[in-house]
């Protein structure tokens, strides 16, 4: 069961129910208040189921931006991801309000300059959302990079508008400045240098992102399907020097190289679908873990895997599984009428990540929920429709 919060004395948006009615949308069972009594004082909490409502989630996106442009990465927080931030404004673009995309692209347009200095180029990681100051000790990765301008090639698909583009361009060139001699691409810098190893998802995030450079995005292609792939099991390696495999190998797999990947789901389902408990809502639910190994059950990951199964035409299996994910909606704590979802169902790894809602964990449910691909290139057919299993 998810909270509401009455901040101040009045009645909350679902706060206190006499009559509960459930429809189906998308398959998915979603609760909608009918009626709703009485005045609360004081700061109470209501023990009234959270809906899985695409209007909901996206409302708390919305209301998480930060006069700087940013949101922070969960709610009632400061530290602020540049991928976080690009999945936001891919949602912002997609509900026809690119204006708050807009606000996103501004802020790091205007990093630019000093970010794109020197050997070493590329966005740094994290930020403060309310001060826009640098985590300046943390890592320019690929894959954070490769997303922002997923995002901004998506602005200038749906807009026609050119604005940005230098910013674009600069990031691509950066991206392929790290390109390897076999096609592979680095991880970026960290504070020592250059990060030799190449990982599979920065390198999925990359071929996604680089649309109007087919010489090099052919040449990740290459990389990830001759170096990466283990036919054997169906599976990417995790990178060049991790053997084993991560959850969105699978996921942004079928994603990024569309419906011939989606042999792999199936080696998802067999080692990484698990059964976990939600730490706040108190009820179980099925989804998949981020590593092998792991029970928590990581639900931006169960986002990415719902869309997976929509690209590949699993369509019953997508609907399960936002079924499943229903029972780790929680009321937002901050926004009175929206809710979402946090990082993990359990077993944290940082503070918050089971108890506050989490931008990406909000944007793939709602990617999942609108049937969107963000990863999806002019070269795919899209989302399949029907339903093979």
């Amino acid at each position: 069961m998810g909270e509401v919060q009455d901040a101040g004395g009045g009645v909350t948006i679902l706060g206190l129910l006499v009559q509960r009615s459930v429809r189906l949308v998308s398959g998915v069972a979603v609760v909608l208040a009918v009626g709703a009594v009485g005045c609360v004082s004081g700061p109470r909490f209501h023990r009234v189921p959270a809906p899985l409502d695409a209007a909901m989630l996206y409302s708390w996106l919305t209301q998480q931006q930060e006069v700087t442009g940013l949101l922070g990465n969960q709610e009632n927080d400061d530290f602020s991801g540049v991928y976080p931030n690009a999945m936001a404004a891919i949602c912002f673009i997609h509900e026809g309000d690119p204006a708050r995309a807009e606000k996103i692209f501004q802020f790091f347009d205007a990093q630019l300059a000093r970010e794109y200095q020197g050997p070493h180029v590329g966005f740094h990681q994290f930020w403060s959302a309310r001060t826009g100051a640098v985590h300046a000790d943390t890592d320019r990765w690929i894959g954070d990079n490769a997303w922002l301008l997923i995002a901004l090639n998506y602005y200038h698909r749906e807009t026609g508008t050119k604005r940005f583009e230098t910013l674009a361009q600069r990031i691509a060139s950066g991206l392929i400045s790290l390109q390897d001699s076999d096609g592979g691409i680095f991880s970026g810098y960290n504070v020592a240098g250059l990060m030799e190893s190449k990982s599979t998802e920065g390198n999925l995030d990359c071929y996604a992102a680089l649309v109007d450079y087919p010489r090099e995005r052919a040449r990740v292609h290459h990389w990830l399907t001759n170096e990466m792939w283990v036919a054997e099991t169906q599976r990417f390696r995790m990178g060049s020097t991790v053997d084993e495999s991560a959850l969105d190998g699978s996921s942004w797999s079928v994603g990024a190289l569309g419906p011939s990947c989606s042999g792999t789901l199936a080696y998802a389902e067999a080692h990484f679908l698990t059964t976990d408990r939600s730490r706040h809502t108190k009820q179980e639910l099925l989804g998949f873990s981020d590593f092998i190994g792991k029970e928590r059950i990581w639900l931006e990951g169960t986002g990415q895997m719902i869309v997976a199964y929509k690209v590949a035409g699993m369509s019953s299996k997508a609907e399960r599984h936002l079924t499943e994910l229903q029972k780790a909606v929680i009321w937002s704590r901050r926004f009175k009428g929206a809710c979402g979802l946090p990082c993990f169902t359990s077993d944290p790894d940082w503070k918050g990540a089971a108890e506050k809602i989490f931008v990406p964990a909000q944007t793939w449910a709602l990617f999942a929920l609108w049937g969107f691909n963000p990863m999806e290139t002019p070269d795919q057919v899209g989302m399949k429709e029907g339903d093979r299993n």
